[in-house]
């Protein structure tokens, strides 16, 4: 007996795996991302009369490459769309209805990280008069604060309630994270003496957001992006990349003498290929204390203290 041939079309098994990812509880931003790529893809494929996964093989993602060179000039964005396609299709052989070959991703030009000098630092923690700014300048401060103490994702900062702070132990819980795991990071002394007052001064509740809008309620993270731009172009830093902040944090904990493998746990990552890149870029050795890290009490000025306020 001949094997059935797979008649599903393109867009009805892509609307399965959408499916299938839904089930497996993606983020939002993940299925967005396989949607958006997709519809290049499935433009492409219905240009040249495919229909069918079946049809597709390593001459056609070929000549797809070859039309996304037409529409991109760089290779990390060809990229992009690839990894996108790529999770369908390896998704279709895993399920029996594509044939297998590999589909490899283009080779990227290492580009410079995006990161924040000590002079740019110092300009971004000057203190603000605490006790008459306004509750945004008083946020964003605090929030530039934690981006360059901690390494934390967007996401998993804007998703921080104040019932996630332990003062006592000098740890935050990330609720959200990348991969789906609840972390567990350390906190500086810094911040520790810092956040008190910020969230008795604005009355923040312990079911309460850690950073939230003027009106109380949970920051987006297009809201953080343009509240962080804002505040470095005010403080004369042209970098206004909230993700510099991580590369700026892993800098200085692997020039200050960190390991791999706790940078790794910091900035929670599944594996050791990101951090084996920071390590490969700026050395070295170990030192255990998290406040041996602390990028704000290596600059800040002599006799420079953070004490609590009382506001008029």
């Amino acid at each position: 007996m001949k094997r059935k041939q797979n008649t599903d079309t393109i867009l009805s098994l892509f609307q399965r795996f959408q499916r299938k990812n839904r089930i497996k509880n993606l983020a939002d931003a993940t299925i967005v991302f396989y949607s958006s790529n997709f519809e290049i893809f499935y433009e492409y494929l219905r240009g040249i009369h495919i229909d069918f996964v079946k049809d597709i093989d390593s001459d056609v993602i070929d000549d797809y490459i070859l039309f996304l060179k037409k529409r991109y000039n760089k290779a990390v964005s060809i990229n992009t769309n690839l990894r996108a396609v790529r999770a369908f299709l390896y998704w279709c052989m895993r399920n029996s209805v594509l044939q297998s070959f590999k589909i490899r991703l283009l080779k990227e030009p290492e580009a410079p990280l995006k990161l924040y000098s000590d002079k740019d630092v110092k300009r971004l923690i000057k203190k603000p008069n605490l006790k008459k700014c306004s509750f945004t300048t008083y946020r964003n401060w605090v929030l530039t604060y934690y981006l360059i103490e901690t390494g934390n994702r967007l996401r998993s900062i804007i998703n921080i309630k104040v019932s996630d702070i332990n003062f006592e132990n000098h740890e935050v819980l990330l609720r959200q994270t990348k991969n789906k795991r609840v972390l567990i990071t350390p906190l500086t002394k810094t911040l520790i003496d810092i956040l008190p007052d910020y969230i008795d001064t604005w009355g923040l509740q312990l079911n309460q957001y850690l950073f939230p809008n003027r009106y109380g309620k949970q920051l987006t993270p297009g809201a953080a992006k343009s509240a962080i731009r804002e505040y470095n172009l005010k403080h004369g830093v042209s970098t206004t990349s909230i993700h510099a902040f991580r590369h700026t944090f892993a800098r200085n904990y692997i020039t200050t003498g960190g390991n791999a493998f706790k940078l790794q746990a910091l900035l929670g990552h599944k594996d050791l290929t990101v951090t084996r890149r920071y390590v490969h870029l700026f050395g070295s050795d170990l030192l255990n204390d998290i406040d041996e890290h602390s990028l704000i009490e290596r600059i800040k000025p002599t006799g420079h203290k953070i004490s609590r306020v009382k506001r008029t």
